[in-house]
C-alpha cells in the first residue's frame, strides 16, 4: 500500500520533469545544423551540441526546463514535457549579439586566442614546462548499448484488424533478444590500473599494475598498446583512433583550420572561452572537428572535444584540473565514444580508411532496421587520472620499455582492483565477465590467440614447441625440394632456457642439413640470451648478410627459385644478445668452422691453394630502430609501434692461425631502411645498403649486389618471380664486389578502386649500385666482372591484379646494358599476400 501511494505522490512529478532528452539545434532561417551550441536544464547541467547540432543530455536529477545559447543567435528557454523524446529547437540570429563580438576586432576574434594558445604551449604543455609527474590512471572499455535505446515490444504479436477482421504477425525478434541480453550485461568489458611516469628529456613511460579483459585468462597485450586518443593535446599531430590528425592548435594549424567563438564559461579559476574548429577543406578522408576550453589567463586547455561525424561517429573528450600550485592544467580524464554514423562520410581508423555499403532495406512494420542492435551499440574507453604527483623524483630508464608489466598483473584481488577503480563494477559488468570467461574457456579463445599470435611470427605452437613454418617447405635450384622440421621450446617448457633445432633434406642435391643449439636468458628487462649452437647448412655465396636484422616471418621467397651459388658450412657458434636500449639491440657471436663451395670454384692467391676452407671469426651485429616503441610484457619483448628510419650494422672480423683459421680480413656491413607514408595513402620507400672487406676474403664473405635475372633462352623462360629488393635485370653472380653501395627506391600509390574486388597497385621503381674487387683474378671458376661504373634498372609494378598476383617490367640502362634490348628487358611475376588485416 505505501509503494502505491508513493507513486501517487510521484505522478505529478513525473508530468512535469524528466531525467533524459535529445534533439536538434539548427538556424531558424536557413535550418542547418549549429555546432556544439550550449545546452543548460534548469538544474544547472551543461552539455553542447555535436558537429550536426544534435545533442543528448540524461541526468540522475530530473529537470523540465533546458536553455539553449549560440553566439550570435537570440538564447531560447524550451520547456520540457515529460512526453517529449526528440526536440527540434531553432535559434534566431541576433544582429546585436554577433556586432557584440566583432566590433572588438578587426578580424575574426577567435584567431587572436587561437595565436596565443599556440604561443603559450611550452608553459601549458606538462611535458614540456615540468621536470617530472607521475600518476594513475584506470581504464575501463565497455562495448554496449543503452537497452532504453532498443524497442521492447519487438517480439509482440501485433492484432491488425482489416475489414473486421484479425491478423496476426509475428514479428522479427532478434531485437527482443538483444535487448533482454543487453540488459544483463555488455558485450565486452576490459580494465586496466596503470602507473604512469615521466622525467623532462625522457619518454613517458606506463608500468602496468592489473589488467583484465573479458574472456582471457591472459590479456593479449598487443591490444594494451593500442593509442585510442593522445595523453597531450599539445602536439603537432593528435592521435584519435589510431590516426595522426593536425593538431587545431599545431604551430600551422590556422593554414588548416576555421575558428569560431561559442561561449565562456566559468572554469573554476577564471574563464575559458569556447572556440569551435574545423577543417577549411573537405579531403577524402573526414578531419577532426569540435571545441578547445581555452582559459582566458594562462591561454590554456581545459577542456577539448574533437570529432569524426562519418560512417562511424568517433568524439574524444579530454578534461584537465587546475594544479593551483604549479599554476598548470593537468590532463585529469580523457574518454573516447565509437558507434555508427548517419551518413557515408569515409574516416579512418587506425591507419585505415574505413568504408562501409549502408543496407538499403526498406523499413515496414514486418522487417524495420530503426533501433537495430548495430545501431545503438557503441564503444567507450574512459581513462581517471589519480593521485597526480608533480615535480617529485622521478627516475624514468632510458634503456627501459614504454610499457611494462608488472609479472601478477592479471591476477590482481577485487581488493586490489577496487582502490583503483573511480567507481564501482556494476551488476552488468560482472555478468559480462562471468559470461565472456565461459563462453572463452568453452571455445578455447585463449588457445585460438596464441595460435594467431605465433602463426604471425612464423611459428606453429604445441604444449612445449613451436614449430617453426619456414622450415618445412623451400625451394632452390640447388636443392631442389627442400623438406624439413624445426622450431624452438616455448614458455610452458621453461622461460628462462631455449633450446633450437631443425633438420631439412634436399630432393636434388639428396643431402641433409640441420641445427641444434640451446640459450639460456640472463636478463629479462635488456632481454640478455646467452647460447650457443653447431649448424651444417648452405648458404648464398656472396649474399650481404646480418646476424641482427628483422626476420620477419615470409612463408613464400621467390628469387630463391633461381639461387644454384651455395657453400656449405659446418660452424660452432658462441653468441650473447643483449638489449642497450629496447630500440638498440645487440648480437656478439664468435664462430669457427669449415666452409666449402658447392659450386666451381677456387681461391687462389700467392700464398694460398683453397677450395674449402676455414674461418674463425668475431661478429658484432647491431638494430637500432630509433622511433620503435616495444613492450616488456609477460610473453617477452613486444613491438607496439613500427617507424622509421631503421638502421642495421655489422663488423666481422676474420682472424687466420686462430683455431685454424685461414683468412685474415675485416668486413663491415650497413643497411638503413627509411618509409615516407605520404598523403592519399602512398608511400615511398627507400633502402640503402652496403659493405667493404678490408683484405682478401673467399667468396662466402664477398658481395653479389643481390640479382634476380637469368639469361636463358628461349626469353619467355626470364620471366619468373620479382624478389625483395633485387636487381631483377642483373644476371646471377654477374658482378662480383668487395666494396660496394645500392640505393633502391619504390613509390607506391594508393590501390585503384575500379570495383570492390578489383583495386590494383601501381608501384615505381628505380635502382642504381657501384662496386669493385680489389684482385679478381683470386676467385677462379666464377665468370663475373667489377661493377665500378655504376649499374642502373628503373621499372614499375601493376600489383594485385588477380589473387595477390601481379606484374612488373624493367629496363637495364647505363654502362653495363646490352646491345640486345631483349636482354636489358626484365618481366616478372610479383605476389603480395594479403591477410586481411
Amino acid at each position: 500500500m505505501k509503494k502505491v501511494l508513493l507513486l501517487i505522490f510521484l505522478i505529478p512529478i513525473l508530468s512535469f520533469s524528466q531525467n533524459q532528452i535529445q534533439g536538434i539545434v539548427l538556424d531558424s532561417k536557413t535550418n542547418k545544423p549549429l555546432p556544439f551550441a550550449s545546452v543548460v536544464t534548469n538544474t544547472n547541467f551543461g552539455s553542447l551540441s555535436d558537429v550536426d547540432g544534435k545533442f543528448s543530455i540524461q541526468t540522475k536529477n530530473p529537470f523540465n526546463n533546458i536553455t539553449i545559447s549560440y553566439i550570435g543567435y537570440k538564447s531560447a528557454s524550451v520547456p520540457i514535457d515529460i512526453k517529449d523524446r526528440f526536440i527540434t529547437i531553432k535559434l534566431t540570429a541576433s544582429v546585436e549579439s554577433l556586432n557584440e563580438v566583432l566590433i572588438t576586432a578587426k578580424e575574426n576574434p577567435a584567431l587572436r586566442i587561437i595565436r596565443n594558445t599556440i604561443k603559450n604551449k611550452p608553459r601549458n604543455n606538462i611535458e614540456k614546462s615540468l621536470s617530472s609527474f607521475k600518476f594513475n590512471t584506470y581504464n575501463k572499455i565497455l562495448v554496449t548499448a543503452n537497452p532504453d535505446s532498443i524497442d521492447g515490444k519487438i517480439d509482440s504479436v501485433f492484432i491488425i484488424k482489416k475489414d473486421g477482421k484479425k491478423e496476426f504477425h509475428k514479428l522479427d525478434s532478434s531485437n527482443f533478444k538483444f535487448k533482454k541480453e543487453i540488459v544483463k550485461q555488455h558485450m565486452y568489458i576490459s580494465e586496466k590500473v596503470s602507473e604512469f611516469q615521466f622525467q623532462k628529456g625522457k619518454k613517458k613511460k606506463e608500468v602496468v599494475l592489473a589488467s583484465r579483459m573479458a574472456g582471457l585468462k591472459q590479456p593479449i597485450y598487443e591490444l594494451l598498446a593500442i593509442t585510442f586518443q593522445d595523453f597531450s593535446f599539445y602536439n603537432e599531430v593528435y592521435i584519435i583512433a589510431g590516426t595522426k590528425y593536425i593538431n587545431p592548435i599545431a604551430d600551422n594549424a590556422l593554414k588548416h583550420y576555421n575558428y569560431k567563438i561559442l561561449d565562456t564559461i566559468n572554469n573554476g579559476n577564471g574563464e575559458s572561452i569556447l572556440i569551435y574548429f574545423k577543417p577549411k577543406e573537405k579531403k577524402e578522408v573526414l578531419g577532426i572537428e569540435g571545441v578547445l576550453y581555452i582559459d582566458t589567463k594562462e591561454y590554456a586547455i581545459t577542456k577539448a572535444i574533437a570529432e569524426l561525424k562519418g560512417i562511424v561517429n568517433v568524439k574524444a573528450t579530454q578534461n584537465y584540473i587546475f594544479k593551483k600550485k604549479y599554476n598548470i592544467w593537468f590532463p585529469s580524464e580523457m574518454n573516447i565514444v565509437l558507434r555508427k554514423g548517419e551518413n557515408e562520410e569515409n574516416i579512418s581508423l587506425f591507419g585505415g580508411t574505413v568504408k562501409f555499403s549502408k543496407s538499403k532495406k526498406s523499413d515496414s512494420i514486418i522487417n524495420t532496421q530503426k533501433n537495430d542492435g548495430g545501431d545503438v551499440s557503441y564503444f567507450i574507453s574512459k581513462s581517471v587520472n589519480s593521485n597526480i604527483s608533480i615535480n617529485t623524483p622521478v627516475i624514468v630508464k632510458s634503456s627501459s620499455s614504454t610499457i611494462q608489466f608488472e609479472d601478477n598483473a592479471h591476477k590482481r584481488t577485487e581488493e586490489f582492483w577496487n582502490s583503483y577503480r573511480t567507481d564501482t563494477l556494476t551488476k552488468r559488468g560482472e555478468a559480462t565477465y562471468i559470461f565472456l570467461d565461459s563462453v572463452a574457456e568453452k571455445e578455447g579463445v585463449g588457445k585460438k590467440i596464441n595460435l594467431a599470435r605465433n602463426v604471425l611470427k612464423g611459428y606453429y605452437p604445441t604444449k612445449y614447441f613451436n614449430l617453426n613454418l619456414g622450415k618445412i617447405l623451400n625451394l632452390n635450384n640447388y636443392e631442389g625440394l627442400r623438406l624439413g622440421f624445426g622450431g624452438e621450446t616455448n614458455s610452458n617448457f621453461s622461460n628462462t632456457f631455449k633450446i633450437e633445432s631443425y633438420i631439412a633434406y634436399g630432393t636434388k642435391d639428396k643431402d641433409f642439413k640441420y641445427s641444434i643449439g640451446a640459450s639460456t636468458r640472463l636478463n629479462k628487462e635488456k632481454n640478455t640470451w646467452l647460447g650457443a649452437n653447431f649448424t651444417n647448412d648452405l648458404k648464398e655465396a656472396a649474399a650481404l648478410d646480418f646476424i641482427k636484422e628483422n626476420n620477419s616471418f615470409s612463408p613464400i621467397n621467390p628469387r630463391n627459385l633461381n639461387i644454384d651459388k651455395f657453400y656449405n658450412y659446418k660452424t660452432v657458434n658462441a653468441f650473447l644478445e643483449h638489449d642497450i636500449q629496447p630500440n638498440l639491440e645487440t648480437k656478439i657471436q664468435f664462430s669457427t668452422g669449415e666452409y666449402l663451395p658447392v659450386f666451381n670454384y677456387q681461391y687462389i692467391s700467392e700464398s694460398k691453394n683453397l677450395i674449402n676452407y676455414k674461418l674463425t671469426t668475431a661478429t658484432f651485429g647491431l638494430q637500432y630502430n630509433p622511433k620503435n616503441e616495444y613492450m616488456n610484457s609477460p610473453i617477452g619483448k613486444l613491438k607496439i609501434k613500427n617507424e622509421f628510419p631503421q638502421f642495421t650494422f655489422q663488423l666481422t672480423k676474420s682472424f687466420d692461425d686462430l683455431l685454424n683459421g685461414q683468412f685474415d680480413f675485416t668486413q663491415v656491413n650497413l643497411r638503413i631502411l627509411h618509409k615516407i607514408n605520404r598523403l592519399r595513402a602512398s608511400k615511398t620507400t627507400i633502402l640503402t645498403e652496403g659493405g667493404i672487406v678490408f683484405g682478401d676474403a673467399p667468396i662466402s664473405h664477398l658481395f653479389n649486389a643481390t640479382p634476380n635475372y637469368t639469361f636463358k633462352n628461349p626469353w619467355v623462360k626470364r620471366i619468373t618471380f620479382a624478389g625483395k629488393n633485387s636487381f631483377e635485370t642483373m644476371g646471377y653472380n654477374e658482378f662480383i664486389s668487395d666494396k660496394f653501395v645500392a640505393i633502391h627506391i619504390k613509390h607506391e600509390f594508393k590501390p585503384f578502386k575500379l570495383s570492390s574486388k578489383f583495386k590494383p597497385q601501381l608501384s615505381l621503381i628505380t635502382r642504381a649500385a657501384i662496386g669493385d674487387i680489389k684482385n679478381p683474378e683470386y676467385h677462379n671458376g666464377l665468370d663475373f666482372r667489377s661493377m665500378n661504373k655504376g649499374y642502373f634498372e628503373s621499372g614499375l609494378e601493376f600489383n594485385s591484379l588477380f589473387k595477390g598476383f601481379g606484374l612488373s617490367s624493367f629496363y637495364r640502362y647505363g654502362a653495363y646494358n646490352h646491345s640486345e634490348w631483349s636482354d636489358n628487358l626484365a618481366v616478372k611475376l610479383t605476389f603480395k599476400l594479403r591477410l586481411g588485416f
